[in-house]
């Protein structure tokens, strides 16, 4: 009997990799942004709550599943790497808010579209946690796997409103290249995971 040939997967870890160099892009235009206007430099209260962002969409389109994800990495590892990405990003957002709490009140949009961001997002981990992975042992078996995916689906509420939670400040809402390129990759992404949805139908 011929022997069995595993296939051989690309490493887990690209995902690190694709989230470190899409993170340090929008760092760099915001960098260049305050720079420009002879704001300083290193804002890193802000890249606290950028690179989760940045997660955000580079874990929401491979929850689509492209065809060539699929291909070349195993699915079961990757989601593995999504947990834990997904842990530190809700800490780094909460610390995020800790640093700025309240210091939007002066912005509308951005105080109150921060809110609803955090908790679309707190309450998407929640059930993540506690029903999609098998850290929590029999409790996932409490709710439909179905039911608990639309919930935890609240990341792209999450997102949108994120999004908002920038146009709410005025220097942030007028940089370029970095509110173009926010913008774009923001809404592809979030109508690019709507027409994956109905298509799943």
């Amino acid at each position: 009997m011929a022997d069995v040939v595993k296939k051989r997967f690309k490493s887990k870890y690209h995902i690190l990799i694709w989230i470190a160099v899409l993170s340090l892009a929008f760092m760099g235009m915001i960098e260049y942004g305050y720079l420009g206007a002879g704001k300083g430099f290193w804002f890193w209260k802000i890249h606290l709550g950028l690179v989760p962002y940045v997660s955000w969409l580079v874990l929401t389109y491979l929850a689509t599943k492209p065809k060539w994800f699929i291909k070349r990495y195993n699915q079961e590892e990757m989601f593995e790497i999504h947990r834990i990405v997904g842990i530190i990003g809700v800490a780094m957002v909460c610390i995020h808010w800790y640093v700025y709490f309240l210091k939007a009140i002066k912005s509308p949009l951005g105080f109150w579209a921060g809110y609803v961001s955090v908790g679309a997002m707190l309450i998407a981990f929640i059930f993540a946690i506690l029903y999609l992975t098998p850290w929590i042992g029999n409790m996932a078996k409490s709710i439909s796997r179905k039911k608990a995916i639309w919930i935890h689906r609240l990341n792209l509420i999450a997102i949108i409103a994120a999004n908002l939670h920038v146009h709410g400040f005025g220097r942030l809402s007028k940089m370029m290249p970095f509110i173009v390129v926010f913008d774009v990759l923001t809404y592809a992404l979030v109508i690019y995971y709507i027409y994956w949805m109905f298509k799943q139908k």
